[in-house]
């Protein structure tokens, strides 16, 4: 029996633009090996990181880190074939719904892969739905991961 790449089960060929939302190397590396020629983009990639060049020096120069950016501020990604969400708990499940499934309208292709046994399947299904997903297919990545497909 053959076994073929994760990315590969997920419609990852050649010359792909992957849209990787993951917290960790463990949870990227579940797409290894890629296809030649794919370009991963991560959120950060999506970032709008202008600034106003006017600043406030009455009282000198105050260095304060940068607010997070609302969901609604980040810029929506184009051009990407395929959108692939990892999580692993619960907590990191909802906040990366909230910053990514808003600004994932026109991409062509989107899965979830989580750790089931930490996730549960009904969890990830409900929270989709809560944005206007619904589940489309699924598969056992490993004995540790489940892939959802997800549609619009």
């Amino acid at each position: 029996m053959t076994h073929l790449p994760v990315a590969a089960l997920l419609g990852i060929e050649s010359g792909s633009r992957v849209w990787l939302i993951g917290d960790t190397v463990e949870e990227s590396s579940l797409l290894d090996p890629l296809p030649d020629g794919v370009e991963i983009f991560t959120t950060h990639d999506f970032v709008d990181h202008a600034t106003d060049d006017v600043q406030d020096q009455t009282w000198g120069a105050v260095f304060l880190e940068p607010e997070p950016e609302a969901p609604h501020e980040q810029t929506r990604p184009h051009g990407i074939n395929t959108a692939v969400i990892v999580v692993s708990h619960p907590q990191e499940f909802h906040r990366t719904l909230d910053e990514t499934l808003p600004r994932m309208g026109s991409v062509a292709r989107a899965w979830i892969l989580y750790a089931a046994q930490t996730l549960p399947t009904d969890v990830v299904t409900t929270g989709i739905s809560d944005y206007g997903w619904s589940p489309a297919e699924t598969f056992p990545v490993n004995d540790t991961w489940q892939a959802l497909r997800i549609t619009q």
